[in-house]
């Protein structure tokens, strides 16, 4: 009797093994194969805002937010003054 026992417990354990085997190796190929296919697909633009005009090279403006109305968030940080040490 007691060797039945434990021949249905190592039936068991290796039915449990070969469950967690082929579950290891089916993620393992769908995250090699089937993954891939949807993260390649080309993302759609997602920038409701108007689309800024293509400047030369070497231009630079200053685009003020017009929702801050100049107050800087608590949260922003800290204004650092720079110098020039020659």
């Amino acid at each position: 009797m007691e060797q039945l026992n434990v021949i249905l417990f190592l039936v068991g354990f290796f039915r449990t093994l070969f469950v967690f085997v082929v579950i290891y190796y089916l993620i393992k190929l769908l995250t090699k194969y089937v993954l891939p296919l949807f993260i390649s697909q080309p993302k759609q633009h997602r920038d409701f805002r108007e689309p800024r005009p293509s400047k030369p090279e070497g231009e630079v403006t200053i685009e003020k937010n017009q929702y801050n109305n100049g107050r800087i968030p608590k949260d922003e940080g800290e204004y650092v003054d720079f110098e020039e040490v020659d």
